[in-house]
């Protein structure tokens, strides 16, 4: 198992100047990849998709790479900039760290831009001057993915900020309807967070139709869909969003399916050293593999409080430490680079968007479940300064 890889030290520009020792380290790669352009009179602050480190010791400037998986597709997201809301508002929590509070501010005003006067929102822009791309096939305006993203961050938003004008935002969208049992979880959660601040009957019965249909397609584990027992494990929400239905609403069928779907497939991924396409490909494993494993596991960890829950959960956060394909460490928590992936046994040397949030999330649940005051602790999510070295 090699060691971690030197990703450099230096931030870069962005959108804004802050002193690079004030911004939590889980954050650094991602305030390095934020630029900003201007609208109306606003500034707007944009995460770029894909990086690659200098290519040589004379710079120390990275190479910024424009999406093109799909045709043209552009220079940041929705997809990527929502996600990064989300964990900066966690690192606010957990560290009260106001720089993080900041920089999710920031993302916000970005993922606000992209919402449409329909309340549907784009997911692409073409370029530094932030041209909305609204016809390609992944920034369509109302498109799923980016949708249930949107609205997640700024229902989350709202329950940490308790700023109306987030809620104003959410309340403008809506979801796109889907048979996708991945975005169907991502619903779920997005709607739990209002649930946490004003608990309705209404909410907790959408909620809940969300997750029984979940439940209800899955055999033996929860599916992406009701036809295919194959998962790829690429965004695989549905554990973390069954498990915390179960906690907020004391049900024991959903915390029951939660553990077939441990038993029955997080086992076997984890037995194997993880897939990308459960149980067909392992290649072009990425950070975003894991980490919903881990937050599902830690999630039902809270309802059970079984150690092999936590162990399980500690065990897929060392993917990030070199227990991988590619017997490398894909992250370093001090810069928050990770490694875009691994194909052919070896790790790429690109670190984007998505790498450096997913794997954020994955130390930020490392964190809790190693806490030193144990359970209590690590489900109250309360203040861990070391974040910020």
């Amino acid at each position: 198992m090699s060691a971690p890889r030197p990703w450099p030290q230096t931030v870069m520009d962005t959108a804004h100047a802050s002193p690079h020792q004030q911004i939590p380290g889980i954050l650094r790669h991602l305030h390095r990849l934020t630029h900003s352009f201007v609208h109306d009179g606003r500034r707007i602050s944009y995460i770029r998709i894909y990086a690659r480190p200098p290519s040589s010791d004379e710079t120390q400037e990275w190479e910024f790479i424009t999406a093109q998986e799909s045709g043209l597709e552009g220079i940041a997201c929705v997809d990527d900039t929502a996600r990064a809301v989300i964990l900066a508002l966690q690192v606010y929590q957990q560290t009260a760290s106001a720089e993080a509070l900041r920089l999710a501010r920031d993302w916000l005003g970005f993922v606000e831009y992209m919402q449409g006067p329909d309340g549907r929102f784009a997911n692409f822009i073409l370029d530094e001057a932030g041209t909305k791309n609204l016809r390609g096939q992944t920034s369509r305006t109302g498109g799923t993915w980016w949708t249930a993203r949107a609205l997640w961050a700024l229902a989350t938003a709202w329950r940490v900020t308790q700023d109306p004008h987030y809620l104003r935002c959410f309340r403008r969208g809506r979801f796109s309807p889907t048979t996708d049992m991945k975005i169907k979880a991502l619903h779920a959660l997005a709607l739990m967070e209002l649930y946490q601040v004003q608990p309705s009957t209404a909410l907790l019965t959408r909620i809940c139709a969300l997750c029984d249909a979940i439940v209800a397609r899955g055999h033996g584990y929860f599916r992406d869909r009701a036809d295919k027992a194959n998962v790829k494990m690429w965004g695989y929400h549905q554990l973390q969003a069954v498990a915390r239905a179960g906690r907020l609403f004391s049900r024991p069928d959903y915390v029951a399916a939660c553990e077939a779907t441990v038993q029955n497939l997080v086992e076997p991924v984890i037995a194997a050293g993880f897939y990308h396409d459960y149980p067909r490909e392992q290649d072009h494993q990425c950070a975003y593999d894991i980490s919903p494993l881990v937050l599902g596991l830690e999630e039902l960890y809270r309802v059970r409080g079984q150690p092999r829950l936590r162990e399980l959960a500690l065990e897929c956060a060392g993917w990030l430490d070199g227990r991988n394909l590619a017997g490398t460490a894909m992250y370093d928590p001090r810069t928050g680079c990770c490694s875009d992936g691994i194909t052919g046994g070896e790790a790429s040397l690109h670190c984007g968007a998505e790498s450096a949030i997913e794997a954020g999330f994955i130390e930020l649940a490392r964190r809790r479940l190693r806490s030193t005051t144990g359970k209590r602790r690590a489900l109250a999510g309360v203040a861990m300064p070391a974040l910020l070295t």
